[in-house]
Parts: C-alpha cells; sequence; structure tokens
C-alpha cells in the first residue's frame, strides 16, 4: 500500500542529501572505501527503515546500505536518520533494477529481503526478488562468500525461494519456519513486529553462493 506523502518529505530528501547515493559512477567499486568500512550489507525494500537503522547499529563496524522505491517511506527513514545519524549508513532512492550499474562484482557481503512483495499471481512471477533474473543480479554483485538473508511471512513467498534460490548458483545455509520462536539477534521491520505481536510465524532462510 502506498503511503500518502508527507508536506516535509521533499526538505527531508534535501537534508539528509550526504547519506543519499545517485551517483553511481563514483561509489560502484568503492562503496567500502568511501563508507570506510570492510563489510557492506544491502537491504532492497527497507520500507520506513526501522530494520536499516537496527542493523546499523548492530553491526556499526560494516556498511549499512538500504534501497526503497516508495518516496514516503523512504523519507521517513530518512527522517529517522536525521535523528539518529550512523556515520555507517547510506540510503538509494529507487528500484532494485540494474544493480550491477550501482555495485561492482562481488562488492556485497549481504543481501537482506525483507517481507518483499510476494506478487502471488503466476503472471507476476518475474516481480519477485527471488526470481531466477534477480538470484544472477545478486550473484554477481555478491562476495565470493557473499549471502541472501530472507524474512517473509508468506508461505507461499518462502516455498517458491526455497525452489527458486536453491535451482540457482546458491546453497541453502538456514532455513526456519517458526524463526521467532526462538531468540535471535537479527533485527526486527517494522511488519516483522506487527505480525510477530498477532502470533503469526516469521519464515527465515539464508543462502550462500556456491564455490565455482
Amino acid at each position: 500500500m502506498r503511503l500518502r506523502k508527507k508536506d516535509w518529505s521533499s526538505q527531508v530528501f534535501e537534508d539528509a542529501s550526504d547519506y543519499t547515493v545517485e551517483n553511481f559512477e563514483t561509489i560502484k567499486g568503492n562503496w567500502k572505501k568511501e563508507i570506510g568500512n570492510s563489510m557492506l550489507h544491502l537491504e532492497i525494500g527497507a520500507g520506513k527503515g526501522d530494520y536499516w537503522h537496527q542493523l546499523s547499529e548492530l553491526f556499526d563496524d560494516r556498511c549499512i546500505v538500504a534501497m526503497e522505491r516508495d518516496y514516503t517511506a523512504s523519507s521517513i527513514a530518512l527522517k529517522k536518520l536525521l535523528e539518529n545519524p550512523r556515520s555507517n549508513q547510506r540510503f538509494i532512492y529507487g528500484d532494485a533494477e540494474k544493480l550491477s550499474e550501482m555495485f561492482a562484482p562481488g562488492e556485497v557481503d549481504v543481501v537482506h529481503l525483507n517481507f518483499s512483495d510476494p506478487w502471488p499471481k503466476s503472471r507476476h512471477e518475474k516481480r519477485r526478488l527471488t526470481y531466477k533474473d534477480k538470484l544472477d543480479e545478486y550473484f554477481e554483485i555478491l562476495t565470493e562468500d557473499g549471502e541472501i538473508w530472507m524474512k517473509t511471512d508468506n508461505v507461499g513467498l518462502f516455498n517458491y525461494s526455497l525452489v527458486s534460490v536453491g535451482s540457482h548458483k546458491f546453497e541453502l545455509v538456514e532455513a526456519d519456519v517458526d524463526f521467532r520462536s526462538h531468540e535471535h539477534e537479527d533485527p526486527f521491520t517494522e511488519y516483522e513486529r506487527k505480525f510477530h505481536e498477532k502470533g503469526q510465524p516469521i519464515f527465515r532462510a539464508i543462502w550462500r553462493k556456491k564455490k565455482c
């Protein structure tokens, strides 16, 4: 659901310009050097930024990059950043299209897919973030031991992803059909906390690139 535009959104984007990345020609291949950390996490579909902010606090020695295509959600995430800025955070406003134009081969250590749109209809399969064409992009930008971390409340998307990613050039490291029934260090997203409070199970999987 698209959020209603806030009157202050454009001002937030302007105020947070030091943290937003638009010119990828110069930063591609230099993300870690630019931010000053040795590992890079990319969250695709960051929403209002709760996970992004908590992850940057948890891994304050790593580069934590968020990507979100909804303008209002992006401005909310950036507003939270301005209230509690961290030097290891960067933000991309836009779609996860042509990731190879943003990141060099082998530059990203972890791709996070949190509560992505399940696109349940068969004719929309290509839009799913675990569709094979997307996996090709992740494989290219991930490091030799790079990983995909996925969380969802949608069992259909979870099962689809287990097959789709498993038949690609990734190996399953972890799969959990009730992730929040145990204590975990991994932060909550805003959606995840709502689902968890309602007693809905959270599905989680981690895949790692196969050795060539």
